[in-house]
């Protein structure tokens, strides 16, 4: 059964007049014993109805054309709540082709509002149990919730307020047990904070004497009796789109970026892309900036918004053909692209999708994954919120988002006519494009740089015992670290590998995928989360002037890159004037 109701409660007009917008609610009704439905923990210990179905609901959004479209489907993926169609309605680019565009909840810890999309999941009847919460701030506060947080939150106004996701309570204030450790960088060791200097304020709120510091990393193991089934989160987006596909779609797709994107390695490594009548779901999976991981989505005491701490997203099938072996076996593989920003890069896992985390060596690549790097780009983008962050160096806004929207057609290419897509643009070992940082950044002495002591590393987890039914053992032990690859860099500073935007290709300066936080004579240098720098270039170059005579010279070399960039697919052709008007107003 699986989707039992849909309930519209709203549809209304469209900005464009050739689209009308629907707000509904989804009813679920699973059967915990199917065999297509084992992989997601502890559904088997919720609450069941008398027909024995356990039963949730979650929010839905689909912006559809009125005149019936052209037959595919992108289900976007929300990121904590919020559905990233950006790329997509820019410019009617999507509506222009007549798709449809649809969005369900799928976080159990998401605020459900008009701006958000979440999921009411079933609780597990389990007994009391240790999780951990890990964070870190760019202030200093007095307490903290038990609940995810983020430090880019804290510089967007209303952020804290959109982003208010459930809090996970402990239960006992006085546990004896509980465990409060910090460290002052990602791989430091951890000093536990004596339990007489902190305290449970309540149920949902820790308070440390003298309060938690700034660009310190808090991890906190304490016992909860509150057991979501996350993985319900998984189900609801393969049922939905297994219900509305069976209405007449003729192509399904799916697109994340960031936390969503690794929600759809998640969805693809536990083999979700074949409904419970053993139907494909999707055609086509588009995975935008998930470095190597997945996240807190189907284990017991998931936290859904929780980024990439070390854990249960961060245990393994790092590779294709690793994240693609149960799907494999079940059948339904769907045709896959992968892309990673620089900054997945530097923030040690990146390169683990295409080279081997022991040894480096490249991997064979699968038929029906193609993997690139945006050479230079970081996390968020041309997003303004890097203006706002400590970093050291200036902060660049490299967009990709008119590489995103040609990487779409050539997924719907491959999907719906069989043109395969570019060949993968990734740093490969075998031909000296993939580096180590620590061999990049000492080209980079001009300039700020992280510590090469305090980079974090992808690493080795072990989870106990009972991890591969999705419980874990905390605090997490780690094990070796994996080797840690990047792009070599030109004579600029410019990296080589990936696909080059035209900014990068006709530089103005040097951009890269790494930031120091802002210097701290009591602190490491650590690298700040996911921010890039521009930065002069390297030492005996030639000047921006010597280069370009005139911003006409400085436009007609941004073109020829941009045109190059469309003979190869990875630029839509009416997209190359814009591109080129926004990289003339940098120079």
């Amino acid at each position: 059964m699986s989707v039992e109701s849909v309930q519209t409660t709203n549809v209304y007009p469209h900005a464009d007049s050739r689209y009308e917008c629907v707000e509904a609610t989804v009813n679920f009704a699973v059967d915990p014993e199917h065999l297509a439905n084992e992989r997601i923990t502890d559904l088997a210990l919720a609450p069941r109805d008398e027909d024995g179905l356990v039963r949730y609901d979650a929010d839905l959004r689909i912006i559809r054309p009125t005149d019936g479209g052209n037959g595919k489907l992108l289900f976007v993926v929300p990121n904590r709540g919020v559905p990233t169609n950006a790329p997509w309605l820019k410019g009617g680019f999507l509506l222009d082709r007549g798709w449809t565009i649809v969005s369900c909840g799928w976080q159990w810890d998401v605020q459900r509002t008009a701006a958000t999309l979440g999921l009411t999941a079933p609780v597990a009847e389990v007994p009391a149990g240790f999780m951990r919460l890990e964070w870190r701030s760019d202030s200093v506060h007095a307490d903290h919730a038990l609940r995810y947080t983020a430090p880019e939150v804290e510089s967007i106004p209303g952020a804290d307020i959109l982003f208010d996701f459930t809090k996970y309570p402990t239960a006992d204030v006085n546990d004896p047990e509980a465990v409060l450790t910090v460290r002052t960088s990602p791989d430091a060791e951890p000093t536990t904070i004596a339990r007489e200097s902190w305290r449970f304020t309540d149920e949902v709120t820790v308070a440390l004497d003298g309060g938690f510091q700034p660009f310190h990393w808090y991890e906190l193991v304490y016992r909860t009796t509150q057991a979501p089934v996350a993985g319900a989160g998984l189900l609801a987006v393969r049922d939905i789109v297994s219900h509305l596909r069976g209405e007449g779609f003729q192509h399904t797709f799916a697109y994340g970026v960031s936390q969503a994107a690794r929600f759809l390695r998640q969805f693809i490594s536990e083999g979700l892309n074949v409904d419970e009548s053993g139907m494909q779901v999707f055609d086509g999976v588009y995975s935008d900036v998930a470095s190597a991981a997945r996240g807190e989505f189907n284990h017991r005491f998931a936290q859904p918004s929780v980024t990439q701490t070390n854990g249960f997203g961060t245990a393994g099938k790092f590779g294709a053909s690793d994240l693609l072996a149960r799907q494999r076996e079940l059948g339904g593989v769907p045709k896959v692209i992968f892309t990673n920003s620089s900054a997945e890069y530097w923030n040690g896992d990146g390169a683990l999708t295409h080279v081997d985390p022991y040894t480096g060596q490249d991997l064979p690549e699968e038929p029906e994954v193609r993997t690139y790097l945006l050479a230079g780009t970081d996390h968020f983008g041309s997003s303004n919120i890097k203006g706002a962050l400590p970093v050291e160096n200036e902060v660049h806004r490299l967009d990709v988002s008119p590489v995103n929207r040609a990487l779409l057609i050539a997924l719907e290419e491959w999907v719906v006519d069989g043109v395969l897509p570019p060949a993968s643009r990734v740093p490969r070992t075998s031909d000296g494009t993939a580096v180590t940082r620590k061999d990049v950044l000492s080209t980079f002495g001009h300039v700020a740089t992280p510590s090469l002591a305090s980079l974090p590393y992808a690493r080795k987890v072990d989870l106990g015992a009972d991890a591969d039914n999705g419980i874990g053992s905390w605090p997490v032990k780690l094990g070796e670290t994996f080797v840690d690859l990047v792009s070599a860099v030109d004579a600029d500073g410019n990296e080589i590998a990936g696909i080059r935007l035209p900014a990068v290709a006709a530089p103005l300066a040097a951009y890269t995928g790494w930031n120091p936080r802002r210097h701290d004579e009591m602190l490491p240098g650590v690298l700040y989360e996911r921010i890039g720098s521009k930065v002069p270039f390297l030492p005996g170059r030639p000047s921006v002037t010597d280069r370009y005579a005139s911003s006409d010279d400085y436009a007609a070399a941004v073109r020829a890159a941009a045109e190059e960039l469309v003979a190869q697919r990875f630029l839509l052709a009416d997209e190359v004037d814009s591109m080129v008007a926004k990289a003339v107003k940098e120079y």
